[in-house]
């Protein structure tokens, strides 16, 4: 299964670099006030991050030194993503059991399964609209009405927020990537760095908006105006 891990790797790095010329793009479709593009590219975001959030899980089940051929097929055979995040930290929470105060070994692992619920599984029933062209106007599961909820939160998509989401997952998987390589003493204290890392990520990014972005950029532009103007 290491083809599978080294393929991720590379992938995951492909997409954060494709990340980063996307925003790109997006800050100067918003400093344009194009508003048009900015709606374009904000889904494509949606489903670059999807992709990426893929592929991550994908590296992260198949670290080396970690889950067992056994393991992963009990993860990926799985009916949907959030009974495979469940299964992956239960497997990787049942390792360290005998080497950690399991009150607190618990208390982590109810924390992890409400920020994956939190930032991982209630967002991607959002890209999977996307995804299946329900870029407007999102459907029922069963494809017989229209989903009024849905809808709204696909019409209220920011690319900070999915911009959020980007880090925070990478930071998520990091995490339990520490528990998946080693039970050890000395991953399981990586895996509390982690976890302090992540729930300080989590508290900076609550004052995040896609309304500030604007601002920070217009004000870049105006300062960069002023200094050519002051050149000529």
């Amino acid at each position: 299964m290491l083809i599978i891990y080294q393929s991720s790797v590379k992938n995951v790095r492909e997409l954060k670099t494709q990340s980063k010329n996307l925003k790109k793009l997006i800050n100067k479709a918003i400093i344009s006030s194009d508003n048009q593009s900015i709606e374009l590219l904000t889904k494509l975001f949606a489903l670059l991050y999807s992709a990426f959030a893929e592929t991550c899980f994908l590296k992260m089940i198949h670290t080396p030194y970690g889950f067992s051929d056994d393991y992963i097929y009990q993860i990926t055979s799985q009916r949907n993503l959030e009974q495979q995040w469940n299964k992956c930290l239960e497997l990787a929470f049942a390792a360290i059991n005998n080497i950690a105060n399991k009150g607190e070994i618990q208390n982590k692992k109810q924390t992890l399964e409400r920020y994956i619920k939190l930032y991982i599984i209630d967002p991607s029933q959002i890209r999977n609209k996307i995804a299946h062209g329900q870029w407007s106007i999102a459907l029922n599961s069963e494809n017989t009405d229209k989903n009024d909820i849905t809808t709204q939160k696909i019409a209220s998509l920011d690319y900070v927020n999915i911009d959020i989401l980007f880090q925070i997952y990478e930071k998520i998987g990091q995490t339990v990537e520490d528990l998946i390589e080693s039970p050890s003493k000395a991953h399981f204290n990586f895996f509390y760095n982690h976890m302090a890392e992540l729930e300080t990520l989590i508290e900076k990014t609550k004052s995040w908006s896609l309304e500030s972005k604007i601002e920070v950029l217009k004000e870049k532009k105006r300062r960069f105006e002023e200094i050519k103007k002051m050149g000529k």
